[in-house]
């Protein structure tokens, strides 16, 4: 009986080590572009207390982090115009600022926050206007800054 259980057991495991999500994107992942360096120690992406995906990479240059992420392919509808990225507890944080966000064109950046309290400033300073509309312009131009272009 034990015998059978084990093998049991044994086959069970090897048929789940199978069944992983797969990450969605290109090898490059989406990249995340921050004003000063975020402090993460996991590589957890996480979104609404789910880990739904996996940083990639972290380069800085001329003051700008420029983070790159991929996400479980369950997840792939989350990447629009109106997510954000906010380094907290050592993870990456996606939030949205409301709204239904556009698709994310090929190779575009999305904003991100070194500490929460720079994404409550921000989205306090853009009660007014499109807090989407100036997540992308400054995107754009950080991701300018970095060196991307843009």
């Amino acid at each position: 009986m034990k015998k059978a259980l084990t093998i049991l057991f044994l086959m069970l495991m090897a048929g789940l080590a199978g069944c992983s999500v797969q990450p969605s994107g290109s090898q490059d992942g989406i990249a995340a572009v921050f004003d000063g360096a975020p402090r993460l120690f996991d590589s957890s992406v996480v979104y609404m207390g789910n880990v739904v995906g996996q940083t990639l990479s972290s380069e800085w240059q001329n003051g700008i982090t420029r983070v790159a992420f991929v996400l479980d392919s369950p997840f792939d509808d989350l990447m629009k115009s109106n997510l954000v990225v906010v380094a907290k507890n050592g993870r990456l944080h996606l939030n949205t600022l409301g709204g239904y966000g556009q698709p994310l064109p090929s190779g575009a950046s999305i904003l991100g926050f070194v500490r929460p309290s720079a994404y409550r400033w921000f989205k306090f300073k853009n009660l007014i206007i499109n807090a989407t509309l100036s997540a992308h312009h400054r995107a754009q131009r950080l991701q300018a800054q970095f060196g991307l272009g843009g």
